[in-house]
């Protein structure tokens, strides 16, 4: 069970650290280099930075930290008597992973060199319109599923449960909302929704880390103490 813990915590270690810095890279470079907003490729990359590449690498560790918490969830599920069916969990864990990382390396491996501007517009996340985008709701919608699905593993850390379903309706909502309106993700609303989807998943990792801390031999038990 030790081995457990200490997957979760570490998993919820990463997903913080990559739900602050991503965001604080963004926000930051908004604050500092002010780039004006979209106006087409041609002016995204003739005013591109190396900074711009930064949150989208910064998505791998978030990705590979999200699929380690559903992987320690899987298996704290098996301890605790198989409540969750883990074959949806593990399809749509794989659906996300693919889809997320095709935005990331498109937007840090492609995008700053691509010769067609064309394909700039489509792929680069600067743009509002960005297929990308249209990708990144799905694909966190696809995730917020997933947590939806896992939290009757937490059936004994209440608030851990309660906030995986609420970001299982958050995310799927959002994407509904993205299906008819794109641009929506850079409004105003969009941002504070950035923001806040952030500071959610950060809530339901500290909990985790809390709650699974790393204790070589302890098992960790439910409020009644039972295994």
């Amino acid at each position: 069970m030790a081995s457990i813990e200490r997957l979760l915590r570490r998993a919820a270690l990463l997903v913080i650290a990559s739900s602050l810095l991503g965001p604080g890279v963004v926000f930051l470079d908004a604050a500092v280099r002010r780039p004006p907003p979209w106006s087409g490729p041609e002016a995204y990359l003739a005013g591109f930075h190396w900074i711009q590449v930064i949150p989208p690498l910064l998505g791998f560790p978030l990705l590979i930290g999200f699929l380690l918490f559903v992987a320690g969830a899987g298996r704290l599920d098996a301890v605790r008597g198989g409540r969750v069916d883990q074959v949806p969990v593990l399809l749509l864990s794989g659906v996300y992973a693919s889809l997320v990382s095709f935005n990331y390396i498109a937007n840090a491996w492609y995008v700053p060199h691509a010769a067609d501007p064309g394909a700039v517009s489509v792929l680069s996340m600067a743009n509002p319109r960005s297929l990308c985008w249209a990708i990144e709701m799905v694909a966190y919608g696809l995730l917020g599923a997933v947590t939806w699905l896992v939290a009757p593993t937490f059936r004994e850390e209440a608030a851990i449960a309660f906030l995986l379903r609420a970001n299982g309706v958050v995310s799927v909502a959002s994407a509904v909302v993205t299906l008819f309106d794109l641009a929506w993700v850079q409004t105003p609303a969009g941002l504070a929704f950035y923001a806040g989807w952030n500071l959610l998943v950060v809530a339901i990792m500290v909990l985790v880390a809390r709650r699974f801390p790393v204790r070589a031999g302890v098992v960790a038990s439910g409020p009644s103490g039972d295994a």
